[in-house]
């Protein structure tokens, strides 16, 4: 293994599979074998795990490409330009392949030879064109599994109009024949405190947002991610369901939230709610001079706050 070989143990039980291979350390990788698709299970670890966002700035798929690296797995990363987030991705070990989940055309060459994937997209328009394109290209590839990295407001009657356009992609990525499991995170994140809110925290102190005071889950970036790892190498552990709704492990009220930060940063911090109207003209003034806030993700968030009610009961698929 020192001198970069990557060894394959096998056996009945994934317990004992993975304790070995992290005994044994770097390149080693545990495939859990039976009667049935034991030769299944071994080809597909052989293959690389196609991951899409594995350069991105904001989000997950940069954490994942990284994780499956440090695991000793194989990956083609799907990026737009060789830029030098792709180069130092290449030169921690990914195959880059460059492609637009648009276009059908680049993605086919670039899923051949994988037989799972991740995929996440910003919370932007297009997905449902960029999901058209990656079920046509994948099933021409001959991809087997999907992983996707979803949202909770995915549902066909939800007031944000990319839950909506989420939900739909991901039926289109199920008509194409993949085995989907769909994570459809049912938390806050807690990146977004940063992203959505520092001008707030750093200004008069009140964190304004369309959410009511009530309590809701929170979550990492980084566990959500570690979901996604679990999902592409033991999908069995998710049951039959392709809709998953993980929660993290937190649930804070805003003002809570306001509190916590305030603490740490040893001044005075409260939450106010103001209309879903308000913080979309407040998010849209923050998108003047920050890249990552769109029109389409003030729409969606602000809708969303403004719909919440109730949260989802705390789960532990985190320790899955």
């Amino acid at each position: 293994m020192n001198e970069g070989a990557h060894v394959f143990i096998t056996g009945r039980r994934d317990a004992e599979l993975t304790a070995a291979a992290m005994e044994i350390g770097r390149n080693v990788t545990g495939v859990q074998r039976d009667e049935v698709n034991g030769r299944n299970r071994m080809s597909e670890a052989l293959s690389p795990i196609f991951v899409v966002g594995g350069t991105g700035r904001h989000g997950t798929g940069a954490y994942v490409a990284r994780q499956l690296l440090r695991l000793g797995l194989p990956i083609r990363a799907l990026v737009r330009q060789r830029d030098d987030r792709a180069r130092a991705l290449e030169e921690s070990g990914a195959k880059v392949v460059v492609g637009e989940l648009r276009d059908r055309r680049s993605l086919i060459p670039a899923l051949e030879g994988t037989a799972a994937a991740y995929f996440t997209y910003p919370i932007a328009g297009g997905i449902i064109d960029a999901a058209a394109n990656f079920a046509s290209a994948a099933r021409a590839a001959g991809l087997k599994r999907l992983v996707v990295m979803s949202m909770g407001p995915a549902n066909p009657d939800n007031p944000s109009h990319l839950g909506r356009a989420q939900w739909l992609a991901e039926e289109l990525l199920e008509w194409s024949g993949l085995s989907c499991i769909h994570l459809r995170i049912a938390a806050m994140f807690f990146e977004n405190l940063e992203l959505l809110h520092n001008e707030d925290i750093l200004g008069d102190g009140a964190i304004r947002n369309s959410f009511p005071d009530l309590p809701m889950n929170w979550i990492s970036g980084e566990d959500a991610g570690k979901l996604a790892i679990a999902a592409l190498r033991f999908p069995e552990r998710f049951g039959d369901k392709t809709a998953i709704y993980p929660t993290g492990s937190e649930k804070f009220t805003h003002s809570e939230v306001a509190g916590i930060i305030g603490r740490h940063l040893g001044r005075s911090l409260r939450h106010e709610t103001i209309s879903d109207e308000a913080w979309q003209t407040r998010l849209m003034e923050l998108s003047e001079h920050d890249g990552r806030i769109t029109l389409d993700m003030a729409r969606h968030i602000s809708a969303v706050g403004a719909s919440m009610r109730k949260p989802f009961p705390i789960n532990d698929l985190s320790t899955r």
